[in-house]
């Protein structure tokens, strides 16, 4: 059983330390950012070539990562802020320890996924599918169910969110969502419903608070057990996964 407490300390900020931007060193993979014009010369956080393949070949071992996916100037920014927060000496100090610390890994690979969710976030989106998408998918295929695919579901609130709109819309059918993401940390908290603070749910209207949800506190609620059942969560890496399956709705807002 998921330990609610143990799962609410872990959501709580991080502090960031202190922070020196320094410019790249020549031979630097993002020497010629705009990012670092007219900073200061020490090149205590710089990353070479070497060391950006030592970092790269680390994690894509360790995690089955691969960073050449993601964007060079995005990249550069996460992983100089990283090594300034965690005050490693070098990178390649920072890399020896990602591969015997897995507190550390963890750090890393959810710093650098970045979960950021909320139900019903951006709500004239949400309100779209609720009153336009959804009335016509569910007109064209009558006593059938949704089969929707939350790519990078993060906290689940997205997926829970379709779930309640859908048990909103139409009960009685058989809806199956499947919700997938790279993190397992934060699929924990997904599949375990929550607990979800209040301040996650401030764009999602009242009606499907009280139509999914439990309150477990005065800042905290849960997933009720009948939304929960609708959806299937898995690990999944949308670089290097595939899946045959089909769906009438694919949902991929917090995808990089």
């Amino acid at each position: 059983m998921i330990n609610s407490n143990k799962l609410t300390s872990g959501l709580q900020s991080r502090a960031s330390g202190s922070s020196t931007s320094t410019k790249p060193a020549a031979g630097s993979i993002f020497q010629n950012s705009a990012l670092f014009k007219g900073l200061g010369d020490n090149k205590q956080w710089t990353i070479s070539n070497d060391n950006y393949k030592l970092l790269r070949d680390a994690i894509m071992d360790l995690l089955d990562l691969d960073l050449n996916h993601y964007r060079t100037q995005q990249m550069e920014r996460r992983l100089t802020t990283l090594l300034e927060r965690r005050h490693a000496n070098s990178w390649q100090v920072y890399v020896a320890n990602l591969r015997r610390d897995p507190v550390e890994l963890e750090y890393f690979q959810e710093f650098i996924t970045i979960n950021v969710s909320s139900f019903y976030r951006d709500a004239d989106k949400w309100d779209f599918l609720r009153t336009k998408i959804l009335p016509e998918l569910l007109a064209a295929r009558p006593m059938q169910g949704i089969s929707g695919w939350s790519v990078g579901c993060s906290i689940g609130a997205e997926v829970y969110t379709l779930a309640m709109l859908l048990m909103e819309q139409a009960p009685t059918r058989r809806h199956a969502l499947w919700a997938t993401d790279i993190d397992a940390r934060v699929l924990e908290r997904a599949k375990a419903g929550g607990p979800y603070f209040q301040n996650e749910l401030r764009e999602l209207p009242n009606q499907l608070v009280q139509l999914g949800m439990n309150p477990v506190s005065n800042q905290l609620l849960t997933m009720k057990p009948n939304l929960k059942s609708m959806v299937d969560f898995g690990k999944f890496n949308l670089l290097k996964d595939e899946t045959t399956r089909k769906f009438d709705l694919v949902m991929c807002r917090n995808v990089v």
